[in-house]
């Protein structure tokens, strides 16, 4: 048996380290897509720190319930931090990146992130209109089936499970009635 860590295909030199073997289009998208997806996050956190949680949530009735708001805003805050450190690392890196990498098709990544917005959004109007128990099974069923489940005992598992443990434990430990 020959050991094929050591050889490197005919033609091609060695990467130096940091910098990918290839400069595929393929590989990924380009600084300026990642900017742009990076500034997305942000407003979006921005968005529901500053006016989403606030005007749609409650206030706690008492002094030992936690919140209604409070884990949206721990998830929002969480998102806000990581896409500001997202950015800022992308706007270090962005000479170095543009010099390795050729632009790839920014269109590709806008088109998801439309997508995925449109698709909040309709999960959102969905959770007001049809309620949880309709909503949350449709959406893991198909999260599952994007991700490549195809085992239906396993879909049918995670789907009833998770449901059925949101659903009590929202009510149950905190006093939250879902939609």
């Amino acid at each position: 048996m020959t050991d094929r860590t050591s050889e490197a295909p005919s033609g091609a030199d060695p990467a130096p380290d940091g910098v990918p073997p290839t400069a595929d289009p393929s590989a990924g998208p380009g600084p300026r897509q990642e900017l742009a997806a990076g500034a997305v996050l942000v407003a979006a956190s921005l968005f529901a720190l500053l006016w989403l949680i606030p005007h749609h949530t409650g206030e706690a009735t008492s002094d030992h319930e936690v919140a209604p708001g409070f884990f949206p805003q721990v998830a929002a805050g969480a998102l806000l931090v990581l896409s500001v450190l997202f950015v800022g690392h992308r706007l270090i890196r962005f000479p170095k990146l543009r010099d390795i990498r050729p632009a790839t098709g920014g269109g590709a990544v806008l088109a998801e992130i439309a997508i995925l917005a449109a698709g909040s959004v309709l999960v959102a109007w969905a959770l007001g209109a049809a309620g949880y128990l309709v909503v949350a099974p449709a959406v893991m069923l198909a999260g599952l089936l994007a991700g490549g489940e195809r085992r239906w005992w396993m879909i049918g598992l995670v789907v009833a499970g998770m449901t059925a443990a949101t659903w009590f434990g929202a009510d149950r430990l905190f006093g939250v009635v879902l939609p």
